[in-house]
């Protein structure tokens, strides 16, 4: 979990900064292999853990995994209205 963690904190960025558009379902791939194996745990968590289920982590998981969707163009390019597929406008 803490190379996904890595990876959702910095991959977009990594994606805008250092790869062509071509790149991007590849990048969008691995945030939504991020988005499930987050959204997992938190159900896992929310079953064995005690005090867990609407407590602070609970919340604290919960937006920190939200927060993934703008990094995945196919997503949230059609929730935002933007027609062109997303990624980055680096030339």
């Amino acid at each position: 979990m803490t190379l996904l963690t890595i990876y959702a904190l910095f991959g977009d960025d990594l994606r805008l900064l250092a790869t062509e558009k071509e790149s991007d379902p590849v990048f969008y791939s691995l945030s939504i292999i991020c988005l499930i194996f987050f959204t997992v745990e938190i159900v896992l968590g929310s079953l064995v853990k005690e005090d867990y289920l609407l407590g602070f982590f609970f919340w604290l998981d919960v937006v920190a995994t939200v927060s993934l969707i703008p990094d995945i163009g196919w997503i949230w390019d059609p929730i935002i209205g933007n027609d062109e597929g997303g990624g980055s406008n680096a030339t």
